[in-house]
Parts: C-alpha cells; structure tokens; sequence
C-alpha cells in the first residue's frame, strides 16, 4: 500500500523500508524542515521506528520533555535538522541505554487500515428505503408548489389539497355540513334563555317529565 507523505497515518509504526522512506519525510513536512537532509534523518529515527516510535510520538517528544515540561524554542534556521532531532530526542533516552516508551501508542499499517474501514462503515450514509408511488406523488406536488412564485396561488392550493383531505373523511352519499348546518346544531345543544316581557328577568324554567299514560 502506497501512501503519500502528507498523508501517512502519524499513529502508524513503519516496518518496511519504503515505509520508513514515506514517514521519515513525513516527519519532516509536517516539522516543516524543507532543508533537513533525508539520509540522516533516516538513519537517526531508524532504532526509534524499530523500538515501536510513530510519527506522531516523535513530534510529541520534540516539543516536550517525559514529565510534560517544554523542550524549549522551536528549530532556527542556524540548527542543522537531524542534530536539532538528536537533541531533543536525547531526553526520552532511558539514562542513555535505551529508548524510553513513546508517549503516543502506535499501530502496524493494517491494523489501522482495518481501523479506518470499520470507522468509514459506521459513518457511512445509509440507503433510506424508496418511496411508494403515493410518497412519489405527494413530493412531486410539494416541489411543484414550492417552485411557485405567487404566494396566494400558493395558500389557494394548500387550501385545496386540505379540503380534498377533509372530503375523504365524509361518510360515502353524504355531503359536507355548511355553515348554517353548524349554527342550527349550537341551537340544539345550548339552550336559550327564555326572558320574561314584563319584568325583564330570565325564567329559570324547569324541564317537567312527560306524563306517562298507563
């Protein structure tokens, strides 16, 4: 697998030689050493990438120290690049035996390959089912609204499509109740008071029961 620099995954562990070729100058893109010399860069990180050492863990030990303290002033232009790397890698050597743990755990290159997979899976947009040919209709008459201009043609239309709806409702062979119809079915829920022409007060009227007859 062939990955450009600027790409190179900064968590991956390089194990071939043209790996450690692509991270090695990745290293120094994005430290931003257009003048370091590769070779020697190349020959300093080796034992680091064979001790488990990504990308991204030696720009972490470049800017900082094992207890988290800062390293000091980035890189001058006076500072050759592979020296400026070995001084600040000499910090993480443990008491100059060996390497110290890097700060950031690393991977192989197919790990995160099966990592990245998994995470473009999850992520992925899912297919949403299609819609019935009545879902088809009532988008098509959505759309061919909306692209209306005049905004009264518009609210006609709602109101149309809306009394269609209520139309549907009816009981089959019956029409639609108008308004006198609503007025003439208050009348007959609330009763009107009756009022008195001589003295002008409200009879409370009782509702006497109907005689039966035996």
């Amino acid at each position: 697998m062939q990955i450009e620099p600027r790409r190179w995954p900064g968590r991956v562990v390089p194990s071939t030689d043209a790996d450690v070729d692509i991270a090695v100058e990745s290293l120094c893109v994005r430290a931003s050493w257009p003048d370091a010399d590769r070779r020697w860069v190349r020959r300093l990180l080796e034992p680091w990438f064979a001790a488990g050492w990504s990308v991204d863990a030696l720009l972490v030990a470049v800017d900082t120290r094992p207890d988290g303290t800062r390293q000091g002033r980035p890189r001058s232009r006076a500072q050759v690049a592979h020296e400026f790397l070995r001084a600040r890698l000499r910090t993480w050597t443990a008491d100059g035996a060996g390497l110290a743990r890097p700060p950031l755990a690393g991977m192989s290159l197919g790990e995160w390959y099966r990592v990245n997979r998994r995470n473009a899976a999850l992520h992925a947009p899912r297919s949403r089912p299609g819609l019935t040919s009545e879902g088809e209709r009532a988008r098509a008459e959505s759309r061919a609204l909306a692209h209306r201009r005049d905004p009264v043609e518009r609210s006609r239309e709602k109101g149309r499509r809306r009394q269609e709806v209520l139309d549907s409702l009816l009981v089959p062979g019956q029409e639609a109740p108008s308004f006198a119809d609503s007025w003439r079915l208050v009348a007959e829920l609330v009763p009107v008071p009756r009022v008195c022409s001589a003295c002008g007060h409200v009879r409370n009227e009782v509702a006497r029961p109907a005689h039966r007859v035996a």
